[in-house]
């Protein structure tokens, strides 16, 4: 098989071959496998497209819940809250479709949602009179600009957390006290995402199609192939540089470093360590390779800054 080098910030892992081809790799998720990230159990990709197109996914919810109430056992919680209320709404409104069910909920979650936001702006204005003055004026023009998109009916841009997020870093960029930057962003971090909040799932998802909406219910869980090593950072595009992350962890990753991953998701480690006990029980099944989780466990030690340093001694039995 073909010899390849993974590089890795200055650090390369050497192989004698790729431990998984993508057909083998992408057959794990048949067994449960939970992400690599969050800890959710994973959706085939294979069932989740053969969802695309279906027709009865635009129809009225009576009809779309029982074509998803298969999925409901894997759906994170906040879409299985949502899919529950779309389940209640369809005994009193059978006829209405999804996107139909969330319009009658939306002006009460968005007012929700936006006393949320506006919470949590004031509280990271507060630091305003702790800030040197240059970095105060630019947090109270980004905290002005801000309430003037959530409390605007129509904005022209919807709200997003992560680039209200990276400007905040970037006001905080110069600012010497860590103690107090750290302080900020983990405010900020409070933000509601469509992912731990209702009220920012159903404000995000009103405007959106039935059928999308629908699919929308269950695509978080869907699972993929994260790249640990971002391709813009001449990341490999194969085993050796994959990990098998639901898309919802894999999109909201983008291409920030694993550091910042897990600054978000703070149980990252303890939820690889699960995937990889699952892992090598498939191992000694003969379903997953010992070179794929031995390359999976050094390769997330590196990136992770040894953050992620998992137990495989039960590889060894």
């Amino acid at each position: 098989m073909e010899k390849k080098i993974l590089k890795i910030d200055n650090k390369s892992f050497r192989c004698k071959e790729i431990p998984l081809t993508r057909r083998e790799l992408k057959n794990l998720l048949n067994y449960r496998i939970p992400c690599l990230c969050c800890g959710m159990e994973m959706l085939h990709p294979d069932v989740y497209l053969k969802l695309l197109g279906d027709e009865r996914l635009a129809a009225s919810a009576s009809k779309v819940i029982p074509v998803l109430e298969p999925f409901e056992n894997i759906m994170h919680p906040v879409e299985k809250q949502v899919f529950n209320m779309f389940k209640s709404m369809a005994q009193k409104y059978p006829d209405k479709n999804f996107q139909q069910l969330l319009l009658m909920k939306k002006d009460v979650h968005e007012l929700a949602l936006v006393k949320i936001q506006s919470s949590i702006f004031n509280k990271i204005s507060f630091y305003r009179r702790i800030l040197p003055k240059r970095t105060a004026r630019a947090l109270r023009k980004l905290i002005i600009k801000t309430n003037d998109i959530i409390f605007d009916p129509e904005p022209h841009k919807p709200f997003s957390r992560r680039i209200f997020i990276h400007k905040l870093k970037n006001i905080l960029n110069g600012y010497e006290n860590q103690k107090i930057k750290d302080e900020i962003i983990n405010i900020s971090r409070r933000l509601p995402r469509s992912s731990d909040e209702v009220c920012a799932f159903v404000v995000k998802n009103a405007r959106k199609k039935p059928d999308i909406i629908a699919l929308n219910l269950i695509h978080p869980s869907v699972g993929t192939f994260e790249h640990l090593q971002p391709k813009c950072l001449n990341g490999k595009n194969n085993s050796l540089n994959f990990a098998l992350e639901c898309s919802y962890c894999n999109n909201s990753r983008h291409h920030y470093p694993l550091a910042v991953q897990i600054e978000e998701n703070p149980y990252m480690p303890e939820n690889a360590q699960i995937q990889i006990n699952k892992l090598i029980s498939l191992c000694k099944k003969d379903i997953c390779k010992k070179d794929y989780i031995e390359n999976l466990v050094q390769t997330l030690k590196e990136l992770s800054c040894e953050m992620i340093n998992l137990d495989i001694e039960a590889l060894k039995d």
